[in-house]
């Protein structure tokens, strides 16, 4: 297994948090009938994904394998389900869509601004406009029918390539969606793709493979990076989560007024995570639309409330949901999370016509089911 780029990006080693999905990735190199596995610096947990598809989903990864490989369950963890992910720049600014009309995780729509300066100093500012997306839907419902019924790679791409749905395949339902929004393209960079190699497939997992250029997201409210670059790179450089409460208020007005997604809640993991710095002619965000990232109540407590901007820190004018704005925060009914807190908060939490005084009153059936 290759982890070079992994390395060089963490010189003084490898983040413990990293190390579950290293280890996973060092056990299918060895499999019968995967021929390569290449951590790139991008390589994480794709948080999103993994919640919402309960299995632990990676990024940042190619894989090769043989034609007549057979895609199981255990591959969810490197067959991305946004298959045909693509970002495509085009020039100028276009309307943008409803958050809704793109992808349902980490996809957006944005206008970004380069600037040029001539010979004495003067300043133009050029604007574009970034869709970077997958078709809504397709792509995962698809996905998990070649790995419900094991299919081989050699006919997963014959479906991704050939076989049409509405007169498109697969991979031409992204870029049709993306030309929607943008007319013609003068740069895509497919970063969830399939190649097809010497009696070999290669899935490309948030990487772009490049003869030329590359856009590099560096993070959702920085922008990215155009890049002259050949042979196959991350697609991004993200990391972990910005505290929404440490930011100062003009850049809390940046999060929420400059970006916009298809949800009332105030969390979005896509738009609050930070990202290294990317060498290259710099886009900059101006003004984004993005998916809803509908992942707050299974986020674990630590993340919300790094996420979730206190009733005060609320810029004025930003609408958000009832919760958000009484300082409540909604999580998923587990039993677990019902526990931990019943064990430090039980005696407000329990309705006070169960107590009277230092009595717990039960009703019998109660007593019957759990106390016996």
């Amino acid at each position: 297994m290759n982890k070079e780029a992994l390395q060089k990006r963490y010189p003084n080693g490898i983040p413990e948090d990293l190390q579950e999905g290293v280890s996973f990735f060092e056990t299918l190199s060895q499999k019968s009938g995967v021929r390569s596995v290449r951590l790139m610096s991008n390589f994480s947990k794709d948080l999103e994904h993994s919640l919402i598809h309960n299995t632990n989903v990676y990024k940042g990864v190619i894989v090769q394998v043989v034609s007549n490989y057979e895609l199981s369950e255990s591959d969810r963890a490197w067959f991305h389900p946004e298959l045909s992910k693509a970002r495509s720049l085009y020039e100028g600014k276009h309307e943008l869509p409803n958050g809704g009309d793109l992808g349902e995780i980490n996809s957006l729509a944005g206008t970004y601004s380069t600037y040029t300066v001539d010979e004495v100093g003067g300043q133009t500012v050029n604007y574009y406009t970034v869709v970077d997306s997958a078709a809504p839907a397709l792509p995962q419902t698809t996905v998990n029918h070649w790995i419900v019924t094991r299919s081989s790679l050699k006919d997963v791409y014959s479906d991704y390539k050939t076989n049409k749905n509405d007169g498109e395949t697969l991979q031409q339902a992204g870029q049709s969606l993306r030309d929607k929004i943008g007319g013609t393209p003068t740069l895509t960079n497919e970063y969830i793709s399939l190649f097809k190699g010497a009696n070999s497939y290669h899935f490309y997992n948030h990487a772009i493979k490049t003869n030329g250029e590359a856009l590099v997201l560096q993070s959702a409210l920085i922008g990215y990076a155009r890049q002259n670059a050949s042979g196959d790179i991350a697609s991004d450089s993200l990391k972990g989560f910005m505290n929404v409460n440490e930011l100062s208020d003009a850049h809390r007005s940046r999060v929420y007024n400059d970006c916009s997604w298809a949800s009332d809640s105030l969390i979005h993991t896509h738009v609050m995570r930070m990202g290294d710095t990317v060498k290259g002619e710099p886009y900059r965000m101006v003004k984004a639309v993005f998916s809803a990232n509908k992942v707050m109540g299974l986020l674990d407590a630590s993340t919300t409330l790094q996420l979730t901007p206190t009733r005060a820190n609320i810029p004025k004018g930003v609408a958000c949901d009832e919760y958000t704005e009484r300082d409540i925060i909604p999580f998923a009914l587990k039993e677990e999370t019902v526990h931990k807190v019943m064990k430090d908060h039980w005696r407000s939490l329990i309705s006070s016509k169960f107590i009277r005084g230092d009595k717990l009153l039960l009703p019998r059936a109660m007593v019957e089911k759990s106390l016996i």
